[in-house]
Formats: structure tokens, sequence, C-alpha cells
């Protein structure tokens, strides 16, 4: 009868198949001690091709691969090759900071600085690709200070998982991609599975990620195709450890298994992984808003792994993941034996109800139901560029009062405006968007910073000089609207 359920639930729900409403773009696995109870493919793979997805489409696990990254580490601590509180220059002596531990890399405690490291040497060189091995120089040439003690804070760090699949490599003298298949995914028998490094002479298959090219626009585009994902996509795509694990349903279930069996580690140290790790002043970091799942609880954070304590459910430990364009979880409910992995290459907003609901429904509730509200500034936007200001007014004007089926955003509003103005060079169109944020949430004071800021691009100095000062009579802290006030009033 459950299964009757799950499939009813999960078919009435991906039926919804108008793109503002599609709930799940991807796959979805359930399990229930280790036995699938159900599994789903839905939509494409590829927009543009109509590729449709299948079970056994491979995704990018993005931050899921921490988990993996983890695991190496602690396979190596069990081999008595590494201690979790060595300091991580003793392995690496060119490493500039000496009081950050493998310990703090594991649990994104270091203070070190994240993607925005490399912005300066791609600014120089846009072709750059960041490969792992390049990390620890930009360290060193950027002279960069840890934003705090490590082990004062948690503070999600990318690069800090990149430094252990380099450690997992000088240790085990082999790569981190023959590590991971000797060690973990062979172990498992996920013979799906790879490690993507487009630097490399492997390019393992996988989903295109796809999102809007613009609020102007209401088809979904591959986001490799897209130059403002570039940095992201292109520059900031081939580093390992912190992601690019190319894996399916099917595969992350079998590691599932054999993390949970004791397969990969011994069940001391899979305790050790998924145990919150404590702050310098004792306290443990935690989260009142959990990765992905919706409702009540509490997160915190383990050793490359997730952790979750909701008052429905229990316990439990996973891991989501993000990149522009897709969005991954996995999750392992410890007191039921529950598992559900699930992947969307459009990175839906339904993502997290979906598997909330997979959730409920696994668990005998009633799975939660709602209306998915559509965009009205990706339909005024839309309309203004097809048809022009009094088409797209006359559409707002009509769709503004139905708050049941439509939503308008001020930031929404915002990101289209600066669309225009920066990606299209559509100046009139971003004036007017910017015009109309104006007048539709008139106590902000972003909308008349960027209002202001449109203004000064157009020329027209006196309006936008009266713009910023709105914007900063509203909000007297606003430093960047004083300092542009500033520069406009000195010209």
């Amino acid at each position: 009868m459950k299964f009757i359920l799950i499939t009813a639930f999960l078919f009435s729900c991906l039926s919804l198949c108008a793109q503002d409403f599609q709930l799940l773009n991807g796959n979805i696995l359930m399990a229930k001690n280790g036995k699938v109870v159900h599994r789903l493919s839905y939509g494409y793979a590829d927009f543009p091709s109509r590729t449709p997805n299948n079970i056994e489409t491979p995704y990018n696990l993005a931050s899921i691969s921490k988990t993996f990254t983890a695991t190496a580490i602690l396979q190596l601590m069990e081999k008595g090759k590494l201690k979790l509180d060595d300091p991580f220059q003793q392995y690496f002596p060119e490493f500039p900071f000496p009081d950050i531990t493998i310990k703090h890399l594991l649990s994104h405690t270091s203070g070190l600085p994240d993607l925005e490291l490399f912005e300066p040497l791609i600014r120089q060189y846009p072709d750059t690709i960041v490969s792992s091995h390049i990390l620890i120089g930009q360290l060193i040439a950027l002279h960069c200070i840890p934003a705090f003690k490590p082990g004062d804070e948690f503070r999600y760090c990318n690069n800090g998982f990149v430094l252990l699949s380099l450690l997992v490599e000088k240790i085990s003298q082999q790569s981190f991609e023959e590590y991971l298949q000797d060690h973990i995914f062979r172990p498992a028998h996920m013979y799906a599975s790879f490690l993507y490094d487009p630097t490399g002479n492997k390019f393992p298959a996988q989903v295109s990620k796809h999102v809007y090219e613009s609020f102007a626009i209401d088809t979904l585009s591959r986001v490799r195709d897209l130059k403002r994902y570039r940095y992201t996509d292109y520059n900031n795509d081939a580093a390992t450890g912190a992601s690019n694990i190319i894996t399916t349903v099917q595969d992350m279930l079998l590691f599932d298994k054999a993390f949970f069996g004791f397969k990969l580690l011994k069940p001391a140290t899979v305790q050790l992984a998924i145990t919150p790790v404590k702050l310098n002043n004792g306290t443990y970091h935690t989260e009142k808003v959990m990765d992905t799942m919706e409702g009540e609880g509490e997160g915190s954070y383990g050793l490359g792994w997730e952790l979750f304590d909701q008052p429905a459910y229990g316990k439990g430990v996973g891991h989501g993941g993000f990149k522009f364009g897709l969005a991954t979880f996995y999750y392992h409910n410890l007191d039921n034996n529950q598992t559900i992995i699930a992947f969307d290459n459009t990175a839906a907003p339904s993502f997290g109800a979906v598997v909330t609901n997979a959730q409920r429904i696994m668990n005998d509730q009633e799975p939660i139901t709602r209306d998915y509200k559509k965009s009205l500034a990706r339909i005024y936007v839309t309309t203004l560029i097809k048809e022009g200001t009094d088409a797209a007014a006359t559409q707002l004007t009509l769709l503004q009062t139905d708050t049941a089926h439509y939503y308008l955003s001020e930031r929404e509003m915002n990101k289209a405006g600066y669309e225009q103005l920066y990606d299209y060079y559509r100046i009139d169109a971003a004036l007017e968007i910017f015009k109309l944020n104006c007048l539709l949430f008139p106590r902000s004071f972003n909308t008349y910073d960027s209002y202001g800021e449109a203004l000064n691009k157009a020329g027209k100095k006196k309006e936008a000089i009266a713009l910023y000062e709105r914007s900063i009579l509203i909000n007297p802290g606003n430093e960047g609207g004083i300092k542009e006030l500033s520069k406009i009033k000195s010209r």
C-alpha cells in the first residue's frame, strides 16, 4: 500500500509540467534498510537536445562529494597514515598556516577563503582553469590571512576539501581519482562512478546543468553556454575534493550501504564522522535552517557530513550539493535506516519540497501540498522586452491581485533590472524595471539605490543624485550608496 501511495504522490507532483510549476527535473531514489522502495526519473538530461533523463543518468554530486573526500581521509587515519590533529603544514611545508589542522579542513573551521580567492588571478588571466594543485600557491601569492582563529567558527569552505584531496594524493601516492576507484568505488561496487576533471583526459558523461538565461527568457539554457556563469562553470570547475564526483542515484545507494554497513570504515570511525565537531569555546555550530530538508529541526556539521536533528524523524546525516543549474541531496536517517537520494539539473525551487515529501511519505505522513506560484517579475520583464511598456504594465495590473497564483519579488525585479542594464545593455528597459520597483516597494532603500545607478549610467545626474539621497535617507548605513553619491557630486 505504501508503495502505491508513494508512486501516486510522485507522479501526481511531477505531472505539473509547466516550467514554472515543474517540481523535479531529475532522479529520486528512496530506500528502507538498503532496499529500494521507489525510484523515479523525470524530465530532461539536456533541454536543448530534448535528451531524456533515465534512472542511470549520471549527475555531478557537487558538494555531496565532500563525504567521499572525508571517507578517504578517515581511511588513511585508520591505517595510521595521519592524525586529524596534525597540522596540514606537516605534509605540505609550503602551506602558510601552521595552526590549521586536518580536522579544521574537514569541519569547515579553518577560516580559509573560498572561491573568491581566485578572482584576481582570473581577472588577469580570464582563460585560467583552476586546478587543485595551484591552491596553495595562490594562498601564498595573495598573502591570505584566515578570517578567524582556526576552530573558533564554522564557515563553509570548498577550498578546505580541495586541500584534503591533495593530502590523499600525497599520502597514498595515487591520483585522487585512482584512490577513489581503488578504496571507495570498487569496494562499494559503484561501477558507474567517476571523478570529473576537465584538465585531464577523462570526460565522464553527465547531465547538463540548466538555468533561465534571464528574467526576459522563459526557456531553460545550458549553464555552460552562458557567459555569466563562466567563473564557476569554467574557471572554477576543475578542482577536486569539494565537488566533481559523477554518479547515479543507484550507485549513491551502494555508497550508503557500504558506508553504514562498515565496509569502508570501522564503526567507531563512522561514528566519529557523524558526530558534531566542537568549536574552540566548547560549543557546537548549529543552524535552525537545515540544508534542503524543510520543517522543524536543527542542522550541524561533523567531518564532511551534515547532521540533521528533526523532532518528527530523529537523527539523520547526509549532504546537499549545489551548482548553478544543479541541486543534489543525500540523506540517511539513522533511527529508521531510510535513505533518500535526489538530483535535479535545473535546481528547481521546489526541490526541497520534493525531498521533504518523500521523507513524510516514508514515515506514513500525508505529503504537504502547495500551489507553486509564478513569478510576476519574469512575466513582466518577458512582456516588456517582447511587447513593450504598456503591454507589460497591463499584465502586471491584471495579475498582481491574484496572489494565489502569482508572487512579486523586489529582489527578482532588482536582479532583472541589472540583467537588462549590464548583460543586455537595454538601458531603457532597465530604467523601466527599476522605476516600477521603486513604486512597488517605496520603503526599500535598495530600490532607490539601484534606480539611481541606472539613471547615472543614462547620464541623468540630477535624477540619480535625488534617488541616491532618498536611498540614504531611508538607510543612513548605506555605505555603498554614500560612496556613489559622493562620486557623482564630485564630477
